[in-house]
């Protein structure tokens, strides 16, 4: 995504954002305390909502979230509308508080977000609900036992920081599929109560290492859903912790009023999906004010892990109409020093035997941009003029290493056709058949 010159740090911008968020609505039935909306009394606005999906559609977005506000409070039929369009194109992902159970939802949607912030009382208190936990858990239950991926999506604060390895545990055995954390950030109507509600550095790492346990413990992914400052803890390295946003590089976010903004945070307006296309507002000019890093201030200035970590979260309440280093490091005073070269991914082992394999339901093959994008449940990857022609034998029928190989003999080592088998499997292109 990122990549570094010899004076200064180039970014490469996708030709659109590789993920979008929808903001369906601000409208709510619940009131958390930590809540980033402006407002919860917008009322419903269902024909610009249907333009701006229209409009999203149209722009080969490779992910898009349908998120709120509440989207469960425009009902199971319309939100099937956005699901069966979208996922033509895109993968589609739903984040709801479970608290309206959605009968009857799409089976092309990749994966519905529901939030378990604490245990019992503690949800309940930051979800400013009385029995929202257990609701939560018969929507999940329901979800789950119709096949759906569901993923846990708690929202770490002051409130619940020691209770992450029990949500873990409790996600588990829902039979959720994941567990992202999203660490409280200062903005929204959730910014009056920052006091309150903001981590310390302490209950940061004591929560890292609950989910560390717990991810380990309890044999289920486990994340970040926000962006991380990589200096905040060594083990956000070690233990494959880390994590960034691509706010303004990969990712954008889309009002109930068709205003784009570089993440849900901001509150500078680029453009509105309602008028202007969405590759021509991601390229526009006023966005290099972001991309040429001007913002970026010490210790973030020259840090060897600037084009990977990208200083965190990078908009907040007293920044929402600029940019700026996250908050933890501008309140902190102690950090640990990244090594760049523990940032990059193991590569996939390749078994002794071939294999035969089928394509994901998820999968798609975009080839609408410049890049050509393999498009799965959770990841858009780029794909060179060998990886794509490879994607296209696969598409046409092609479904085991051996052919793979044979077809490609002549331009890839077999070693590099089975590397790469290994990582479509790995993102989630292609499933194994077992013999």
């Amino acid at each position: 995504m990122l990549k570094k010159g010899d004076d200064a740090m180039d970014i490469f911008i996708p030709s659109v954002p590789h993920l979008v968020h929808i903001e369906t609505t601000y409208a709510c039935n619940q009131s958390c305390r930590f809540c980033y909306n402006p407002n919860r009394n917008m009322k419903i606005d269902r024909t610009t909502i249907d333009n701006i999906v229209k409009s999203i559609f149209e722009a080969w977005i490779p992910h898009v979230y349908l998120i709120g506000g509440e989207p469960s409070l425009l009902g199971a039929e319309k939100l099937n509308e956005y699901i069966e369009l979208l996922s033509q194109r895109s993968s589609v992902t739903i984040v709801t508080n479970g608290q309206v159970y959605l009968e009857g939802l799409s089976d092309k949607l990749a994966c519905i977000g529901i939030p378990m912030h604490g245990i019992g009382e503690t949800h309940d208190f930051l979800a400013g609900k009385s029995g929202s936990f257990e609701t939560a858990i018969k929507s999940v239950n329901l979800y789950v036992e119709r096949g759906f991926d569901v993923r846990c999506i708690p929202v770490l604060t002051k409130t619940n920081f020691n209770q992450m390895y029990d949500v873990i545990g409790l996600a588990k055995k829902l039979g959720m599929e994941s567990v992202f954390v999203d660490r409280y950030e200062d903005g929204g109507i959730g910014s009056l109560r920052s006091l309150e509600l903001k981590p310390s550095l302490e209950q940061f790492r004591i929560a890292l290492g609950q989910m560390i346990k717990g991810r380990d413990d309890f044999g289920i992914p486990v994340g970040w859903g926000t962006a991380i400052p990589f200096c905040l803890d060594e083990r956000l390295i070690t233990e494959n912790m880390f994590a960034d946003c691509g706010a303004g590089i990969t990712f954008c976010a889309v009002n109930p009023k068709g205003e784009v903004r570089l993440c849900n945070q901001s509150e500078r307006v680029y453009g509105n999906v309602l008028s202007e296309p969405m590759n021509e507002i991601w390229h526009k000019p006023e966005l290099s004010e972001f991309r040429d890093l001007g913002w970026v201030e010490k210790p973030c200035l020259g840090c060897v892990v600037l084009s990977d970590c990208m200083c965190g979260c990078k908009v907040d309440a007293n920044h929402s109409e600029t940019f700026c280093i996250d908050y933890a490091v501008r309140e902190n005073g102690s950090f640990c020093k990244p090594n760049p070269t523990t940032c990059a991914h193991e590569e996939s082992d390749i078994p002794r035997e071939l294999r035969r394999f089928k394509l994901n339901k998820y999968m798609r093959l975009n080839s609408q941009h410049k890049e050509k994008y393999l498009v799965t449940q959770y990841q858009t990857i780029i794909l060179d003029d060998i990886a794509l022609s490879m994607m296209q034998q696969i598409l046409s029928g092609v479904t085991c290493e051996d052919a793979l190989i044979s077809i490609n003999a002549e331009f890839v080592d077999s070693d590099e056709v089975r590397k790469f088998v290994s990582v479509l499997r790995q993102v989630g292109a292609i499933d194994i058949i077992k013999e």
